[in-house]
């Protein structure tokens, strides 16, 4: 039997929407699943968003004493959206796991990048990429995400290893959308792979197309996506619950999508 491991992503939303009110409900939703790897995205650079989470998490797991002799400690590692303000906004992969290089890659499309890091899962190298495609919902938004994918799985086909690889993010695509048919070629959905379909949905009431309203069922743009070689063991998401004093108040507004996973 391979080892298993839990992957996750989610989309920050940066420090808009009431971050100083949602991030405990975030930390709390963090800490039940405690993710081996985790990809972030719309990361606040302004406020040192992820450093901030990634030592508050550790905090929280340890009890504000430090990992024993044989826990993980968590470290972050970021790749900043190049947009008009380079200082704006990034992606963050926060992981446990032994890391042993970490790259990044400009699409040169509408500023958007991804990146990847190398974990050691049991003595298994694995590929954790972790991107976040063209938000705007238009025909040229839906050429650029298309693009996005296939050079996106330019760069994962590049080094030309044959490790388990791990693509995780927001994609501003649903199920059956030009980008994720191309990225389908190659990749399956984790969620997917364990239920038979997606989520019925990834964003919360809080996202500014739904303006309180709840989602309806396939307005799904975050997913995990793995290679052939990745068993998908569970599957689900998490920051789906709003604030039980305040229901318009979620952690995010997107849902964390999670996978536990088989590796060979």
């Amino acid at each position: 039997m391979g080892r298993h491991i839990t992957v996750a992503t989610l989309n920050l939303k940066k420090g808009d929407l009431r971050w100083g009110e949602r991030a405990p409900l975030l930390m709390d939703e963090l800490v039940r699943l405690r993710p081996d790897v985790v990809g972030f995205q719309e990361v606040d650079l302004r406020l040192d968003q992820g450093n901030w989470l990634c030592r508050r998490f550790n905090d929280l797991i340890y009890g504000g004493t430090g990992p024993g002799e044989h826990d993980p400690m968590y470290e972050i590692h970021h790749m900043a959206n190049l947009r008009d303000n380079v200082a704006l906004e990034a992606l963050a992969i926060m992981t446990g796991l032994a890391v042993s290089r970490h790259e990044g890659m400009a699409y040169l499309i509408r500023n958007r990048v991804a990146h990847r890091i190398t974990i050691d899962a049991g003595g298994s190298p694995v590929d954790f990429y972790n991107t976040h495609f063209h938000h705007e919902l238009d025909a040229q938004g839906d050429e650029w995400r298309r693009l996005q994918a296939e050079r996106l799985l330019e760069w994962m086909d590049r080094d030309g290893r044959n490790a388990p690889k791990v693509l995780v993010g927001d994609f501003n695509s649903p199920p059956g959308t030009g980008p994720i048919r191309i990225l389908g070629e190659r990749l399956v959905s984790a969620h997917a792979l364990v239920h038979g379909r997606e989520p019925h949905h990834t964003l919360t009431p809080m996202a500014s197309i739904l303006q309180g309203q709840e989602p309806p069922e396939g307005l799904v743009v975050d997913y995990i996506f793995v290679t052939p070689n990745v068993k998908a063991l569970q599957a689900g998401v998490f920051c789906d619950a709003p604030d039980p004093p305040d229901p318009t108040l979620y952690p995010s507004d997107h849902l964390g999508v999670y996978a536990t996973i088989e590796l060979d």
